[in-house]
């Protein structure tokens, strides 16, 4: 905490005296790059007018989705069997939280299907052993019981291991989770409402970072927040085309329909994601079916998930081509010409983003103009402010605040990420080089817990109603 503080103030110092020099530094007008400053300005301005258009139209989310609700009331009820996919491999620390969470679901037409995927830990006796703990804990009871199973999938890949799920799924919604991951008792429940309309044949849920107890997990919190409430947006357009795999329910017929996950892209999510947009499907966010994931706990590891995020997005792109500038009536118009070519520019500026920064720093040093700076303050800052009066499932809005001001430096961190990412995303393609699945320490989603609380040994994973694990602690973290 004192860390935290510490860099904050920092901060704070840096954003205060780039406000102060705008107004009380004279220009130095001996200094003129008219060709550069267009070309940064150029590309700010674009990238600045898709954020324009989402944070104009997020907001408008809730009354699109009550709409929809009050016409999804008059089908009655919807209590459809649920399959819920936990694929793990080498989760001994997290996959145990996740599946009791998962027992405590409100919705209890339940069944959860473990896949240890190859893993070299003790994923799957751990595993093994808390089912039997849970059945003997209920024997003699069959009232709203949920049953888990644990599969083994040999050949590694998390496309094989949901695909092996899916095969053995009896419930008509199928919802993937990861075994990283905490999920609130109404999260199911939640996802399942969505399903009312006829017409939705996927959804993604809303993912946020449970372990925020460095400045790197602030960033990555932070990063979520944003990607996440943007979603609004391109559910109420019909634009979204990335489902993570931490959160997203299906539909299993959708499955007959296109097939099931690549086990050659290492973004299968993604993959999957492109196949029903490109099929005409509709995909919602459903942003009251909150996942608590774990972050990366280094910068090494952090770099590792952006470039197997970036290298697998850019095999997607080139495998789905048509997608771009489409004509065809059953694609989306908004996402095949805007947000998809956005998503390209922006990694255009991303390659050119560390000259761009260095030159803006010598310019403006040269020059005494940090108007530019000045103007990412305000428009991260309006970021802050539209998520914090307009997201009615932001909570911690104190640390918003506190965050809102120096949120633009604090991006800095994940623009190096990103720009590192990109670098070597382009070489291993060039390369041939394959990613390798993202691997580093676990220490939980909520890692500010007692360790204990997390890594259960084959004594304390008996499960009962006397037993519970969502303490009042457990509560106040998801708050």
């Amino acid at each position: 905490m004192f860390k935290k503080f510490i860099v904050y103030f920092f901060l704070y110092i840096l954003t205060v005296g780039i406000i102060l020099s705008v107004y009380f530094l004279a220009p130095n007008e001996n200094y003129n790059f008219p060709f550069l400053r267009f070309i940064i300005v150029s590309f700010a301005t674009i990238l600045l007018i898709k954020y324009f258009i989402y944070m104009v139209i997020s907001p408008w989310y809730d009354a699109v989705l009550a709409y929809r609700k009050r016409k999804m009331l008059k089908t009655g009820g919807f209590k459809e069997k649920v399959s819920v996919l936990v694929p793990a491999r080498n989760e001994e620390t997290g996959v145990l939280l996740t599946i009791r969470a998962l027992l405590e679901s409100t919705y209890k037409n339940l069944e959860i299907i473990v896949i240890d995927n190859a893993s070299t830990d003790n994923t799957y006796d751990n595993v093994k052993a808390l089912i039997k703990d849970y059945e003997n804990s209920i024997e003699g009871s069959s009232e709203n019981n949920i049953k888990i199973v644990c599969l083994k999938e040999k050949t590694p890949g998390k496309g094989h291991a949901l695909n092996k799920g899916i095969s053995r799924a009896k419930g008509e919604i199928i919802i993937s989770i990861d075994a990283d991951c905490f999920v609130p008792p109404d999260t199911i429940e939640n996802f399942v409402n969505h399903f009312q309309d006829p017409k939705v044949m996927a959804a993604v849920g809303n993912v946020k970072i449970g372990n925020t107890q460095t400045i790197l997990g602030v960033v990555q919190y932070l990063e979520f927040l944003f990607s996440f409430y943007f979603k609004k947006c391109d559910s109420i357009l019909g634009s979204i085309y990335i489902i993570g795999g931490a959160a997203g329910a299906f539909r299993k017929s959708i499955f007959k329909e296109i097939g099931g996950y690549s086990v050659t892209n290492i973004t299968e999510d993604i993959d999957l994601t492109f196949r029903i947009q490109y099929a005409g499907f509709k995909i919602v966010y459903a942003e009251d079916a909150v996942v608590y994931t774990e972050g990366a706990s280094d910068l090494k590891s952090l770099m590792k998930q952006r470039l197997r995020w970036k290298r697998g997005r850019l095999q997607t792109f080139m495998d789905y081509q048509p997608m771009f500038f489409s004509t065809n009536k059953i694609h989306k118009k908004f996402l095949s010409w805007f947000i998809l070519p956005l998503a390209i520019f922006g990694d255009m500026q991303l390659f050119m983003e560390l000259f761009f920064i260095i030159f803006v720093y010598i310019y403006s040093y040269l020059t005494n103009d940090y108007s530019s700076f000045l103007s990412g303050i305000i428009v991260v800052t309006s970021m802050f402010m539209v998520q914090i009066l307009f997201d009615r499932r932001v909570k911690k809005r104190a640390r918003l605040l506190i965050l809102a001001p120096i949120g633009w430096l604090l991006f800095y961190a994940s623009t190096f990420v990103e720009f590192s990412a990109l670098i070597k995303t382009f070489m291993s393609y060039l390369k041939k080089e394959e990613v390798e699945w993202q691997v580093w320490k676990r220490e939980g989603v909520f890692a500010e817990e007692p360790k204990e609380q997390i890594i259960l040994s084959r004594d304390e994973m008996i499960l009962s109603k006397e037993d519970v694990f969502l303490s009042k602690d457990n509560l106040n973290l998801m708050k």
